[in-house]
């Protein structure tokens, strides 16, 4: 969640409301020694423990114990940095543009890391990555032209894409998924795929929504 989140409650996901209370009284207790761009890195530097133990788990599930902590610190760091530039008057275009490209190494690091690990296979963190890019895209390109930021799509945003990344290994390791292993397309990689390809679709029709609501714009104000 970044500044635009933090100023409008418009595309929120199904924990935006409770989260946006949490950091408010986070915020309200942060000490103003730590920056925003401290927290950038605090983010980051959660996602590369998180890929770290993803990959490590291949050969010790011991190294699944770090996964919860570095996706803690990813969400902290990522959903503190732009609302406490707000809250401190301190926001300029140069600190988000570092906020957001950090914000998407992370995601991107994450998701590879669960190529190698044996939560996933290589194939379906491939497709997790092409359609994490295709909607952040689409996140960027939508804000350009709209000058709406809409980061959470059917009431699913990054905070339960870091929830859901900090569960899934706990409950592969459980159902004894071992993606490691070379056995051809699971059945994990086969409902990835539909799933994948539903969200795609999904876009698609969205993207030619918004098209068609930006061209009646256009046509009005011509008018």
């Amino acid at each position: 969640m970044k500044i635009a989140d933090y100023k409008s409650g418009h595309h929120q996901s199904f924990l935006a409301p409770a989260e946006q209370r949490l950091l408010r009284a986070i915020i309200g207790e942060l000490p103003e020694s730590v920056t925003a761009l401290q927290l950038t890195r605090i983010g980051l530097i959660g996602a590369v423990i998180v890929a770290m133990a993803l990959i490590g788990s291949r050969w010790s599930p011991l190294w699944m114990t770090l996964i919860p902590l570095g996706a803690f610190l990813n969400w902290f760091g990522a959903a503190l940095d732009g609302p406490v530039a707000l809250h401190r008057n301190t926001a300029n275009p140069r600190l988000s543009l570092v906020e957001h490209i950090c914000d998407l190494f992370s995601q991107i690091l994450i998701i590879v890391a669960f190529g190698f690990s044996p939560f996933l296979s290589f194939e379906s963190a491939f497709v997790v990555l092409i359609c994490y890019l295709l909607f952040s895209a689409y996140t960027y390109i939508r804000a350009i032209v709209r000058h709406v930021q809409q980061m959470a799509y059917i009431g699913l945003g990054a905070t339960e894409f870091r929830i859901l990344i900090a569960v899934w290994p706990f409950a592969a390791h459980a159902m004894g998924v071992d993606e490691s292993v070379d056995a051809g397309v699971s059945r994990l990689d086969a409902a990835i795929m539909i799933l994948a390809a539903f969200a795609v679709c999904g876009l698609a029709i969205k993207a030619l929504s918004d098209a068609r609501r930006v061209a009646m714009d256009e046509n009005g104000q011509g008018v």
